[in-house]
């Protein structure tokens, strides 16, 4: 049932409809009671540890494979600084007296920023699928 609401004034209008956090508690509580009144008919589905430790091993291999991905890229464009002299890099190496150590000091920071930045984004882009819904743990506003 809606309250109607009369106010004279524009900003205690638009006031009145922000989030009220007191009215989604309420709201909470009553379909955590309405849930737990009828039983739990929705139930989680249980995995067995087979099923588990393969998904684990497929979401491990995702990530691996994206990182070392990365990692092969950020080692290119290392390689490529040093090769195409940008900003005299390759000189500065060239003349090195021990020119393993500049190699290094840029390969190794471009590889591990790519890999992870490529493992990071292989995270929040998990072919995960979801094996049943949860509405309890919406939060406020959905």
């Amino acid at each position: 049932m809606r309250e109607k609401i009369v106010v004279a004034h524009p900003l205690k209008a638009s006031m009145s409809r922000l989030f009220d956090p007191e009215r989604w508690l309420r709201k909470r509580l009553e379909r955590q009671r309405a849930h737990h009144a009828f039983g739990d008919d929705r139930r989680k589905p249980e995995l067995t540890p087979e099923e588990v430790r393969r998904d684990h091993w497929q979401m491990l291999r995702f990530m691996g494979l994206h990182a070392l991905a990365g990692a092969l890229i950020g080692a290119g464009v290392g390689t490529a600084l040093i090769l195409f002299d940008i900003g005299g890099l390759g000189t500065l190496v060239a003349r090195s007296a021990n020119p393993v150590l500049p190699v290094l000091l840029v390969i190794v920071p471009f590889a591990s920023i790519f890999g992870g930045a490529a493992a990071g984004s292989a995270i929040l882009t998990l072919p995960y699928e979801k094996k049943y819904r949860e509405d309890d743990d919406r939060g406020p506003g959905n």
